[in-house]
């Protein structure tokens, strides 16, 4: 008798353990399919520039963002990163000591990202300089390649 109640625990239990992991995996599953990773960053103000864009077909990358940038209530008042080139869609991820402090999502051709919010936490007050990673997509969002630029955040909260 008691070796069935055993039993009939162990076989629930292994049920409870199977569902819970059947769940979780679905979950992370419709989290991979439906988080867009390279989506614009909501809080970003994005601006069509006037400059003339580029081909690339020389395959060089043409950007423009400002080297020294001020942060006031965790947001970058002049970033200014705009992507120059035709055909083409930048993406701009910074980093301090290895954490990762900011990320725009794709910018389309034409776009300046002039402001956005940033994780100030890892920053202290005055100048940090960081690691900005640019990376180069294709329209289909395949990236193409991937550049490092040293800019200056200066925290002045």
């Amino acid at each position: 008798m008691k070796k069935e109640q055993t039993e009939k625990r162990r076989v629930q239990l292994l049920a409870v353990v199977f569902l819970l992991t059947v769940t979780l995996l679905g979950g992370g599953w419709y989290f991979t399919l439906h988080f867009d990773h390279t989506a614009p960053s909501k809080t970003a103000v994005i601006v069509k520039t006037q400059e003339a864009l580029h081909d690339t077909s020389d395959g060089q990358l043409r950007l423009k963002m400002n080297s020294a940038v001020q942060i006031y209530e965790d947001t970058m008042q002049d970033l200014n990163f705009v992507n120059l080139n035709e055909e083409r869609q930048l993406r701009c991820k910074m980093k301090v000591d290895n954490i990762y402090i900011y990320d725009s999502g794709l910018i389309k051709a034409g776009d300046m990202v002039q402001a956005d919010v940033i994780d100030t936490s890892p920053l202290k007050k005055g100048q940090n300089t960081v690691t900005a990673e640019i990376y180069n997509y294709d329209m289909q969002e395949e990236m193409i390649g991937q550049t490092n630029v040293t800019i200056d955040l200066y925290l002045n909260d």
